[in-house]
């Protein structure tokens, strides 16, 4: 799944001289100082449904009203204590953020008018941070998962978010803005003078040649870093991200890449996920799915752990999963076709024409689930081809 609005920062200036620092100190933890209470909490689950409605009804405005930028660009220029507002470059910066930021409701909307998901899950208390997090799930068949964790700030009795944990990324948005920032500011501007990095020119490069989408070049530069570039976590995953834009191999390569620099991080489940799949280590896979289900206390990976079950061939753990998916997520098409797959390929084709009447019952046309079932894919297979043909689908076909 790609970055939301990652680039926008790189065409705003016409920057030459760059010096790069690793940045592992960035949106350190900022007590918030909300209570743990049932009030509280009770309004943390309105702004979860509030974000969720004005995501489904394409109302960004409403989402970005929850948006305190103050407190998100204090995060943002948290490690940066020579950083003056009033200066031309932090101006034009935090301008060029805000109109990023006015966008980012728009990206996720796309998504889900194309086709995807996105969900209010849960909420947590962070004792340390003394703030709540609402976690929203992102999920299309065509990109994949991704979760946004929200962190909420009150004011004036109103809850709203100042920053967001970003599980493709492993880390905090403030901290990514704040990491792009520091590798574009200009020498001596607001970070103390150092050593500037061979490779930052090139680092630009790269930027450049994927927000014009050319991957090749982008990928080529960011593989051939030697530097400690080559071990930034958010490099890494980024090259990742332009790397599955390309080709299989430069993909797994990357991962394996990303996964060898970072072996015991929890935040790159996503990306460990992914790798364990091309690998077809489904074992290994499922229990990255698990960990992550107990870190976020989200059902909706039954799903996932279904088609990982089912790719192994393991149906009856797969018809297991895709029950529980049918019967919490009665509106979710992929997790039916999913079921109805899994009874195919075990030859039950009873209990699929079973399934089909409660399709029909659930409100589903009967012409389209025949059209669903007798169609090729784009490579002209049909994985419910044995079901298709069969006497039980024909009789099927004839029922009134």
């Amino acid at each position: 799944m790609r970055l939301i609005n990652l680039p926008f920062i790189f065409l705003l200036f016409g920057i030459s001289h760059l010096n790069i620092n690793a940045q592992d100190s960035i949106n350190k933890t900022l007590k918030d100082t909300i209570a743990y209470s049932e009030e509280n909490s009770q309004k943390v689950i309105e702004f979860g449904q509030l974000i969720e409605t004005s995501i489904h009804e394409s109302d960004g405005d409403t989402f970005l009203a929850k948006l305190n930028k103050n407190i998100f660009f204090d995060r943002v220029l948290s490690d940066f204590p020579k950083a003056n507002r009033e200066d031309p470059f932090i101006k034009g910066y935090l301008k060029g953020m805000d109109n990023a930021l006015k966008g980012f409701p728009n990206e996720i909307i796309t998504d889900v008018k194309s086709g995807a998901y996105y969900d209010f899950v849960n909420y947590r208390y962070d004792t340390e941070a003394q703030t709540y997090y609402a976690l929203f799930r992102l999920y299309s068949s065509e990109t994949g998962m991704n979760y946004h964790d929200y962190r909420l700030v009150k004011i004036n009795g109103e809850l709203q978010f100042s920053d967001m944990y970003i599980y493709l990324t492993g880390e905090h948005f403030a901290s990514t803005i704040g990491r792009l920032m520091q590798y574009t500011v200009p020498k001596n501007s607001i970070v103390e003078s150092q050593k500037p990095n061979p490779e930052s020119l090139e680092l630009l490069k790269a930027f450049l040649y994927n927000n014009n989408g050319n991957y090749n070049k982008a990928y080529k530069i960011m593989d051939g870093f030697k530097s400690e570039l080559s071990k930034e976590k958010f490099l890494l995953i980024l090259k990742t991200l332009i790397a599955g834009q390309l080709d299989e191999k430069k993909y797994l390569k990357s991962l394996e890449d990303l996964i060898s620099t970072f072996p015991n991080d929890h935040t790159i489940a996503l990306n460990k996920i992914d790798y364990y799949l091309y690998k077809e280590e489904y074992y290994e896979a499922i229990q990255v799915v698990n960990q992550l289900q107990n870190e976020t206390e989200d059902d909706f990976l039954n799903f996932v752990k279904a088609g990982i079950a089912f790719e192994d061939n393991n149906y009856d753990l797969a018809l297991n999963l895709y029950t529980y998916t049918i019967d919490n997520y009665p509106d979710f098409f992929e997790g039916q076709s999913g079921y109805l797959s899994t009874l195919v390929l075990m030859e039950n084709y009873a209990d699929a024409t079973l399934y089909l009447d409660r399709l029909i019952t659930e409100g589903y046309d009967k012409q389209d689930l025949v059209e669903y079932i007798e169609e090729e894919d784009e490579n002209g297979e049909n994985i419910l081809n044995g079901y298709s043909i069969s006497k039980n689908f024909a009789d099927w076909k004839k029922t009134e």
